[in-house]
């Protein structure tokens, strides 16, 4: 079975930033995390050489999370300038590239992502998720679907997720809404740690059901607020059905196009002092590559 090869742009460049050394050009442009985003994409290129490869990104505007919850990630420092500046050069590789560029306003790139796992299944196709973010390890599925951290390259398929969590991907929301999420300001139980979530997992199986034993539950956890608990499984469960009605994404629309204008990628690398980039786009590219080509939008 084919497979579709997902990045979560977003958290991957945020964490990149971070991560990496800074770089900078002879004015001064910051580029160490553009240069690593574009390392990164190169290694997965090379190794898996996938047919269908495509790349989310988070838009600045306000999600359908930020329309339930005001507050939502309202704790998060503020995006670093010299990051922000650094993400036009790397949407422009991308389409330069010839991958597809995955964007929505209204959607964070774990629903569009989501959206593809949804879909991965009706297309048979086997989906492997390249992210930082524990939140998305929610959608693997035995070994179909499997998630790739890209900084230290742990691949988790259920047999992972359980290691790490101590539960079932099927039940990863639930862990996560009981202990909360302080990076994403999202309360959970008070008093709930890993520990303790994955006992009350065991014994009442979902948040439905701790919700249904709430007055048992608050004989324990007395400071527990049943909304915030239903507010924050809200939050961190990847609602499909609520996607599809937002956006529409084909198969042939995950197609990369290895028929890229090798020249124009190559100037603008050097354009940022990146003359080491060249090589492994000419390993890549060089035999598939003739012409030039548009990128399609798909929203």
């Amino acid at each position: 079975m084919d497979t579709i090869y997902v990045l979560d742009g977003s958290a991957f460049l945020y964490r990149s930033y971070y991560a990496l050394p800074s770089l900078k050009t002879e004015n001064g442009l910051e580029t160490g995390a553009f240069y690593g985003f574009i390392r990164a994409v190169f290694s997965i290129l090379k190794t898996k050489k996938p047919e269908y490869f495509a790349i989310a990104f988070d838009l600045p505007a306000p999600t359908v999370r930020d329309k339930i919850y005001k507050e939502y990630k309202a704790t998060r420092k503020e995006t670093p300038n010299e990051l922000v500046s650094q993400i036009p050069l790397v949407k422009q590789a991308i389409n330069l590239l010839g991958i597809r560029l995955l964007e929505k306003e209204g959607l964070e790139a774990d629903d569009i992502i989501a959206y593809i796992a949804y879909k991965s299944k009706e297309w048979n196709k086997n989906l492997t998720i390249y992210t930082p973010d524990k939140d998305l390890m929610q959608l693997v599925e035995d070994k179909r679907i499997i998630v790739i951290n890209p900084i230290t390259n742990k691949v988790f398929d259920e047999e992972a997720v359980i290691e790490k969590f101590g539960v079932p991907p099927s039940k990863l929301a639930d862990y996560l809404a009981l202990i909360g999420d302080s990076v994403d300001n999202i309360k959970g139980i008070k008093g709930v740690g890993p520990k303790k979530a994955v006992e009350l997992l065991e014994k009442y199986g979902s948040i439905e059901n701790i919700l249904n034993h709430w007055e048992e539950i608050q004989k324990t956890f007395k400071e527990a607020s049943k909304e915030d608990l239903e507010l924050a499984y809200k939050l961190i469960k990847l609602n499909t059905e609520e996607i599809l009605n937002m956006i529409n994404i084909h198969l042939e629309d995950l197609k990369i196009s290895y028929n890229i204008d090798l020249q124009k990628v190559e100037e603008f690398f050097m354009a940022f002092n990146m003359k080491s980039l060249i090589k492994d786009l000419n390993t890549i590219f060089k035999e598939k590559s003739s012409g030039k080509r548009i990128q399609k939008t798909l929203f």
